[in-house]
Formats: structure tokens, sequence, C-alpha cells
């Protein structure tokens, strides 16, 4: 462990809160990484039942909060608003995110700089996967915001892939993150995305019943509300996992990511049929109409 890294920073730091649950693989590393960026970490954890707080306690500079998980949106505006950082400015991390020297330069820059306009960066990241940045299959670039001022930010209500709706001007940090949500290995990659597949099934029925968005968000200038609205248009796609598989593979050229961007292909391909077929169980008179039974039937999906 790299116990002297935070006493090294120069320059006025963010603060980093990272959300976990059984990162017992990527807990070490993500701390080694956000240890070079700040002094003031945040591991808020939902009940853990490896070591991953054992882990995160052997870090200095480490403060471990605990909150149950119920919702995805609840849990990050809890991490955002709830707790009292040392540092005017925030990181989000996901235990599976590593930040490179050069992100960490840039970012302790904006941080330090007292003119600094904006009250959140966006940035880009690097998916990893079988030790290979899939750049074309993962529909690169994708912006999400990960350097806020807490107040001036909160998480809109959604089901699951959720964004921070930002109160104030935006910037973009031009150095990226790497990802490794491979990590923990297939069989939790694979658990975790059934999950997340519940979660988007339904809020994708919720979109449907709603009708299409307007041709305008299309066309928002803001990328990521522009993103969204694309991701409500798919909802009503007839064969989602067979146009996901069309798009990252030969439009998008996953091809060129070779073998393993042929799984990464695949992979998510399955994951879009299943939140087809799930929405449809959704939509179901039984479901739609008796709330009770829709949460029971998440609860067998994810068990």
């Amino acid at each position: 462990m790299n116990t002297d890294a935070a006493q090294s920073i120069a320059g006025d730091p963010p603060s980093v809160v990272i959300l976990t649950f059984n990162e017992e693989p990527n807990i070490a590393s993500c701390l080694e990484s956000c240890s070079r960026l700040s002094d003031d970490l945040v591991v808020l954890d939902s009940g853990s039942t490896d070591r991953t707080v054992d882990i995160a306690r052997k870090f200095p500079n480490v403060r471990v909060f605990h909150r149950p998980f119920d919702t995805e949106y609840k849990q990050r505006n809890y991490g955002v608003r709830e707790i009292e950082y040392r540092h005017p400015w925030l990181y989000i991390c996901d235990a599976d995110e590593r930040l490179p020297q050069p992100l960490i330069q840039e970012i302790i820059q904006k941080t330090s700089d007292p003119a600094n306009p904006f009250v959140a960066y966006r940035t880009r990241y690097r998916n990893i996967f079988r030790g290979k940045w899939i750049k074309h299959a993962s529909s690169y670039p994708s912006w999400i915001i990960r350097l806020v001022r807490p107040g001036s930010v909160t998480y809109e209500v959604r089901e699951t892939n959720i964004h921070p709706v930002v109160d104030g001007p935006i910037g973009e940090l031009q150095e990226h993150f790497e990802h490794y949500s491979f990590n923990s290995g297939l069989v939790r990659w694979f658990s975790k995305h059934n999950y997340y597949s519940s979660r988007e099934a339904q809020e994708g029925a919720k979109v449907r019943r709603q009708g299409l968005p307007p041709v305008s968000a299309l066309l928002n200038r803001d990328p990521m509300k522009r993103r969204r609205a694309l991701k409500n248009v798919s909802y009503f796609l007839k064969g989602r996992g067979v146009w996901r598989f069309l798009h990252s593979y030969f439009l998008s050229g996953g091809w060129l990511d070779g073998s393993a961007g042929f799984h990464y292909c695949a992979m998510v391909a399955m994951y879009e049929y299943w939140i087809d077929l799930k929405m449809r169980e959704f939509e179901r008179p039984w479901t739609q109409k008796n709330e009770a039974a829709t949460q029971r039937l998440l609860l067998e999906v994810n068990a």
C-alpha cells in the first residue's frame, strides 16, 4: 500500500467517495490510486460480507460509512449530500475504477484554481476487458460526471443508469479514468447485470408508458441529456439484443478490438435481450396493476 502518497499531494485536492458492496478484489487497487489524489477518502459501504471494509480501514486517511442499500439514487445522494468532507470538491468513484496520474494532475489543477467557473466536470473512461482497452465495442467516448461541488449536485430519481442533475456550469476533463468492470470475474459480472437488467427493465416499462421522447431531446447540445434521450428511444426498439450486437460489433467497429471485442459485444447484447424480456414481463397486466407483485418479481429475479 502506498501509505505516503497522500502526504505528497500538491495543491488543493478534492475529497473522494467510493461506493462499495463486496469489492474485496478491487478496493485495495482503487484506494491506492485515489490516495495519490486526495488525503480525504470515504468508503460508503452498503453491507459487504467479504473483507472490503477490513482492507479499506488499513489505508490512512480513509473513513468508512455504512448505509443499507435501497436504491442507487438514494445511495449516491447520501454519499454526495449527507457526508461532511474536508474539501470543497468531491471526486465520485466506483471500486472497479482506477485514476491514472495524468487524470490526477488535471483534477488537482482544476480544484486548485480559485477562479474556476464550473461546479462539476464530466470525463471519459477506458473500459478494460481481458487486459485490453475495448475502445470500439464500448461506444467510446462515453461522458460521465465524476468531479463535483457537492452542494450543486443531486442524482435523478431513476431505477438504474442514473445521472447527477447539476445546478451550474459543467466543464470537461480531457484525461480518462480506467474501468475494470470484469475484475471480480464473469460470474460476478453476470450476477450484477442480471440485477441491473431488472432495474432497467422496470425503468424501460415506465418510459414506454409515457411515450417516445420529443425530437428536440435527441438534438440536445448536452451529450449526457442526448444520450439519455437515445437510451429512452431504445426501449421502443424490437429485438434490442440483435440491434445492440450489430451496432457494437459492426457499426462501432467492435471487430477491431479482436476476440475481446467479440465477447464483449456478445455479453452486452445478451444484457439488452434480458432487458427486453423483463420489460415484457413487467408490462403484463398482473404486474402492471399490482405494484407489490412487481416488487416480488424483482426480488425473485435478483436473488
